[in-house]
């Protein structure tokens, strides 16, 4: 059976200007102490930075050399090595140093970015350019009412039957497609922060608390994804999901859930009907710690479009159903989620619920629990000798709405725009100018996890939250 995820666009009109100025940023203090220093970028901006922590100790990738599995591996501290944040101003970037040259990459809020240009002429102080690009806020826009997030009271746990506490351990396989963009250490950073947004999707499940742990990732090559992929640009979803299946099964990797990003299109056969590619995912439903304990979730890479649908795959493997579906016969005593309807918005709906679209329903929490007990202690227990991840560093730190837009429809025409209607329910559009017409077409998507919503907020889970309140969830994720 698979499983459908359906992404909608509302297309609108809108105005925007993209706006960029070069700026040449330099280091106006360095304390060797704590690792940190301070970067003047213009005369209005100054990041206080620290570095990026990457937890795990020695990390491990697997690629593939003429069809060898090669392992590598690389110590946590090599992938920090450039990496550093301003938390208060939300910003990440990396910086190669050098003594007669400084050049900063990334993010220095969540509306701005920044790139070094490598070829203009350097100021008289010897500094290198750089360019900063901002997008104006668009004039005139539709209010959209949608529905505020309701949060449920704790529950006590009375359950013997489970811990308090499950690690589900996570193995993510990237197809040549996901992968090519990626080096390696990129592509390592990239999936610890795509782990740690599915963490903060899965602390609404309770009784037990579930922390996923990346134990593994392996990197495909073109001739190793033959051995599991059915399709070239589009991929058939169930052939692909068995082709998986065998796969992952005849490998020694120790995992509760292993996922297949994949940067191809899905596509699910009618029965004769035609093709539906309105799929982003498809799994097992219960296939945790099992041999069915495979998913595949599209994610366009670098942009992190796939959470939701790899959080809501994941959940199918945990062993929720759609709401309002029935006890899966081929589980024991499955307790399905007829009480909880189809279009309440939570994950594992065809809806968009806003904040409600980041959790888990009554009933799939049920499911959950139910399909963890029947598995047992041996599914319960860490058997990888690592895991790894990143803390508090959430996509929307790194991408500007810009960036993603970019990704998200593998263009450079294409601009990020949102208004305060919109921002306050975590909504921006991506929009593209149509030439000769000056008019802008527009579609409504989801913001990432820490976009500027507001001043002094930031979106988490749909909802645009104080920074006090999106402390207190780094609080509950790090216990």
């Amino acid at each position: 059976m698979s499983f459908v995820a359906l992404v909608c666009f509302l297309i609108g009109n809108i105005e925007g200007t993209e706006h960029t100025h070069t700026v040449y940023p330099m280091i106006v203090e360095e304390r060797s102490t704590d690792v940190s220093l301070v970067l003047r970028v213009h005369s209005g901006l100054t990041l206080s930075l620290t570095k990026a922590s990457v937890t795990g100790g020695v990390l491990r990738l697997r690629k593939y050399n003429n069809g060898t599995a090669v392992d590598e591996l690389v110590p946590g501290s090599q992938i920090e090595e450039t990496l550093f944040e301003d938390k208060q101003k939300m910003a990440t970037v990396s910086l190669i140093m050098a003594p007669d040259d400084l050049r900063v990459t990334g993010m220095l809020s969540l509306t701005e970015r920044i790139d070094p240009l490598l070829y203009e002429t350097r100021h008289a102080s010897g500094r290198r350019p750089h360019v900063i690009r901002k997008i104006r806020r668009p004039s005139g826009s539709k209010s959209i009412k949608l529905e505020r997030r309701k949060d449920y009271p704790p529950i006590k746990c009375d359950s013997r039957k489970l811990p308090s506490n499950i690690t589900v351990e996570l193995y993510v396989v990237s197809d040549y497609r996901h992968n090519k963009r990626f080096p390696d250490k990129d592509l390592w950073i990239y999936i610890c922060i795509f782990v740690n947004s599915l963490n903060a999707i899965f602390m609404s499940m309770t009784c037990p608390d579930v922390r996923l742990a990346l134990v593994g990732i392996e990197k495909s090559d073109e001739n190793q994804e033959m051995n599991y992929v059915f399709g070239l640009d589009f991929m058939n979803d169930m052939t692909t999901l068995h082709l998986f299946k065998d796969y992952v099964n005849k490998k020694a990797e120790q995992s509760d859930i292993t996922v297949l990003l994949t940067g191809r299109d899905l596509y699910e056969s009618m029965s004769g009907r035609g093709i539906n590619k309105n799929i982003s995912g498809i799994a097992y439903e219960g296939g945790i710690c099992t041999p069915n304990f495979v998913a595949i979730a599209e994610d366009i890479p670098g942009s992190y479009s796939g959470v939701i649908d790899t959080a809501h795959e994941l959940a199918h493997s945990m062993g929720a159903s759609h709401d309002g579906s029935p006890p899966n016969e081929h589980i024991n005593g499955h307790p399905g989620s007829l009480k909880c309807g189809g279009s309440s918005g939570h994950l594992m709906t065809y809806v968009d619920g806003g904040p409600l679209r980041y959790q888990l329903s009554e009933c799939n929490k049920e499911e959950i629990r139910h399909v963890l007990r029947l598995r047992g202690e041996d599914c319960w227990k860490v058997k990888a000798n690592e895991t790894y991840s990143v803390k508090n560093i959430y996509p929307g730190i790194l991408l500007s709405p810009r960036k993603y837009c970019e990704m998200l429809y593998k263009s450079t025409l294409m601009y990020g725009s949102t208004n305060s209607v919109l921002s306050a329910h975590c909504k921006m559009k991506c929009c593209y100018a149509r030439e000769g017409r000056g008019m802008h077409s527009c579609a409504i998507h989801r913001m990432l996890d820490f976009m500027k919503c507001s001043y002094g907020r930031k979106c988490f889970q749909g909802v645009c939250r104080r920074e006090s309140e999106l402390e207190m969830y780094s609080r509950k994720k790090g216990s």
